[in-house]
């Protein structure tokens, strides 16, 4: 059997000192238990053979001194009791016989026991021998572990180096594209101020251009109305501002008032360069809406050079405005 020393040194190629010999002691206490186990077992039946044995003995003895104390009491009739002495010696016979055969078996027992001693020695012998190979398969693969690991640090070696190249040419990327970037953010802002001020010209043509087709229209409304709406225009249609009901002052491009039947109205317009049916709303619900209630039966009035949708006229006309192209003035 291994010494703890021989064990101890067997494990300590596979673990440290301290963790080797806890094992080696753990192992050969439980192989020392274990051949105690076996031990102890076969000690037990052996003293329980001897325990039946000396139990039949004293049984055996009992039996001779009854029967010598029955022949020393009873030797008148020892001719009668011959039989039955023969009887009882033939049956102890037996019994020497039957423990002679416990005898046996207690014998074959312990061979058995040895048996499994000596298995049990060929296995312990086999645990030894795999236990060398794991530990020759522990050191390849140690080995073949630290190869890989080494591979891995060059590979993360040659990883970083890569990252760090990348980094750089990345970082030099977004310095062009911040370049880029500014360049094109000066030329939005440039492009900005330009478009301001074609915003202001155009604002200013079209301010023109409305303001020459309202004075044209105001010049022309009046014969156009009492054509159309048979209104008598008092004095001129004007562009001023004018008081809502709540005492806003709002805009109006073309404002007056007329006669019909004895009967005040009120006429209010606006001209668009280009009418769609979203200014017609537009028109109605923040010039109308605002100032109905504030003068009497107000007639809305649109002046236009002409209509981006083709049912644009139509939809004035349904909505109760009067409607004038340019050229009929």
């Amino acid at each position: 059997m291994l010494t703890l020393k021989e064990a101890t040194e067997l494990l300590s190629s596979v673990f440290e000192p301290s963790q080797a010999e806890k094992m080696a002691q753990v192992l050969l206490l439980t192989v020392e238990r274990l051949h105690e186990g076996l031990v102890a077992e076969r000690l037990e039946a052996l003293e329980r053979a001897f325990q039946e044995q000396r139990k039949e003995t004293d049984l055996r003895f009992r039996e001779m001194i009854e029967a010598q104390r029955r022949t020393d009491e009873r030797l008148e009739r020892l001719t009668e009791r011959v039989e039955q002495l023969t009887e009882a010696q033939r049956r102890t016979e037996q019994r020497v016989e039957e423990l002679a055969e416990a005898q046996r078996r207690t014998e074959q027992r312990v061979d058995e026991l040895a048996e499994a001693q000596r298995r049990t020695d060929e296995r312990l012998a086999e645990l030894a021998e795999a236990q060398r190979r794991t530990q020759e398969e522990l050191s390849e693969y140690r080995k073949e572990t630290d190869r890989r690991f080494q591979q891995l640090a060059d590979a993360l070696r040659q990883t970083r180096e890569e990252l760090s190249e990348y980094r750089k040419e990345t970082d030099r990327r977004f310095q062009q594209l911040a370049d880029a970037l500014r360049q094109t953010q000066e030329a939005l802002a440039t492009l900005a101020e330009t478009v301001k001020d074609l915003q202001k010209q155009v604002g200013g043509l079209s301010q023109t251009v409305g303001y020459v087709l309202e004075n044209e229209a105001m010049k022309r409304l009046p014969e156009l109305l009492l054509r159309d709406y048979g209104l008598q225009v008092d004095g001129r249609l004007k562009r001023q501002y004018v008081q809502d009901t709540n005492g806003r002052h709002i805009e109006v491009n073309v404002f007056g008032t007329a006669k019909r039947n004895g009967e005040t109205v009120t006429i209010i317009g606006e001209s668009k360069s280009q009418l769609s049916k979203n200014d017609i709303d537009r028109f109605l619900r923040r010039t109308i809406g605002a100032l109905e209630g504030a003068y009497p039966r107000i007639l809305p009035v649109l002046i236009t050079h002409m209509t981006s949708e083709p049912d644009a006229e139509e939809y004035a006309r349904s909505r109760g405005v009067a409607l004038y192209f340019s050229y009929e003035f």
